[in-house]
Parts: structure tokens; C-alpha cells; sequence
């Protein structure tokens, strides 16, 4: 019995250790990976949550940034109607942090957009996603997401 206890609490321990050994990346990491799906799926309030209210959004679908979490809303949701079925495919990411309040996202993009008349539009995209500590709570302050070139 006392093996047992003595088992679940160094358990308990190391749990509690990776977790406070869990550093900006880790964090980033937990807040961002639901995003694709929350996208994926149309989920705005999900999606949107991690903008930050200054945060703009520059993208290769739209000739000028967007500034201020309510026109970035603005612009997904209009975006979301255009396109009602979408699928996201990521590659090559790669995460790296400055000190403990600022992470920087670069990652390939395969998106596939299905207008409303079902017709399927690939894409290959760049994406730099920049996370800001603010206030104790991450918050993505400036995206850009560009079309790779076309190689002959």
C-alpha cells in the first residue's frame, strides 16, 4: 500500500514538474492547435479568441492588412460565407521563442477552399503567426500569410 502511494504521489510530481517545466513554445503550442480545427469548422468566437485587440492580419486573399480584432472578425466571416467548406494541411513548422513573451509561428499552408458552388481551390501558402505575452495571456498580434510562388 504504501509502494502504491509512494508511486502516485512521485507520478503526481512529475506531472506537476513537466508542467511548470513547460516554457512559451509548450504554451503557444496548447493555445494554437485547436485553431485549425476551430477554422476548419467555421468556428469564429474559437478561432478569434487568441487576437489580440491590435492585432493585424496581413493576407495574400486581401490586397490590404487588416487592423483590430473586430475587422479581422469581419473579414473571416465574410471570408467563412465565400468559402463554407475549408481544410488545412500544415508543414514544416517551426516555433522559436524570444525571452518568455514573445513566440514566433512560421509554417507552410496547404488550404483547400470550397466556394458555394462547390468548387475546390488549392492553395499553397506561407504563414508567420507572432504571439505577444500580454498581460499574463498570449495573444497573436500579427499574422501574414502569403502564396508561395508558382515553380515551373
Amino acid at each position: 500500500m504504501k509502494r502504491s502511494i509512494a508511486l502516485l504521489s512521485t507520478l503526481a510530481l512529475v506531472g506537476l514538474g513537466v508542467a511548470a517545466w513547460a516554457g512559451p513554445v509548450e504554451e503557444v503550442a496548447q493555445i494554437a492547435a485547436p485553431r485549425v480545427q476551430a477554422f476548419q469548422e467555421g468556428n469564429l468566437d474559437a478561432y478569434m479568441a487568441a487576437y489580440a485587440d491590435n492585432a493585424i492580419i496581413q493576407s495574400s486573399l486581401s490586397p490590404f492588412r487588416i487592423e483590430g480584432k473586430e475587422a479581422i472578425r469581419a473579414y473571416l466571416t465574410e471570408l467563412f460565407q465565400i468559402y463554407p467548406g475549408r481544410r488545412v494541411f500544415v508543414r514544416q513548422p517551426v516555433t522559436r521563442a524570444y525571452n518568455d513573451d514573445l513566440v514566433i509561428q512560421n509554417n507552410y499552408v496547404v488550404l483547400y477552399a470550397t466556394d458555394q458552388k462547390g468548387q475546390v481551390a488549392a492553395l499553397s501558402l506561407r504563414s508567420n503567426v507572432i504571439w505577444a505575452k500580454i498581460g499574463g495571456r498570449w495573444q497573436i498580434v500579427d499574422t501574414h500569410t502569403s502564396r508561395l510562388p508558382v515553380v515551373p
